[in-house]
């Protein structure tokens, strides 16, 4: 009931603001991890068993391509499109999924993302449809 009264009044819910806002400088994020995968593309890591050498292409090709698709989610995000509230709802998902793996790694920036992704979901399914139709 609330939502209706959002569109017919003209406002957008700051949820979901927050949600593409959020998605955006997530775009940001992975277009400078795949500049950065592109350009270093060949890392080694000290491990305990030893040097580990690999090529960071495809990872920088997929990063960019992932970045491009986060973009127009976003803006579907802010026209307040299904199929963008969707989109975002997995990607936010998976963002928290993967941040998972860096738990033990960087566990304070794991974290952060883990809470920012989950207020992401909580905007997009609880709010998302407040988005004013101008």
């Amino acid at each position: 009931m609330q939502s209706n009264q959002y569109n017919s009044l003209g406002y957008t819910s700051g949820w979901v603001v927050f949600a593409g806002t959020v998605t955006l400088l997530a775009a940001a994020a992975n277009l400078l991890y795949g500049i950065v995968l592109l350009v270093n593309d060949d890392w080694v890591a000290l491990t305990r068993e030893g040097l580990i050498r690999f090529d960071t292409t495809t990872a920088g090709v997929v990063f960019l391509i992932f970045t491009g698709l986060q973009v127009l989610v976003a803006f579907g995000i802010f026209t307040g499109q299904l199929w963008a509230r969707i989109l975002g709802i997995i990607g936010a998902s998976l963002g928290i999924l993967s941040q998972m793996a860096f738990l033990s790694i960087y566990p304070a920036w794991a974290w952060l993302v883990i809470i920012v992704d989950g207020l992401v979901i909580y905007g997009l399914a609880v709010h998302g449809d407040e988005v004013a139709q101008f």
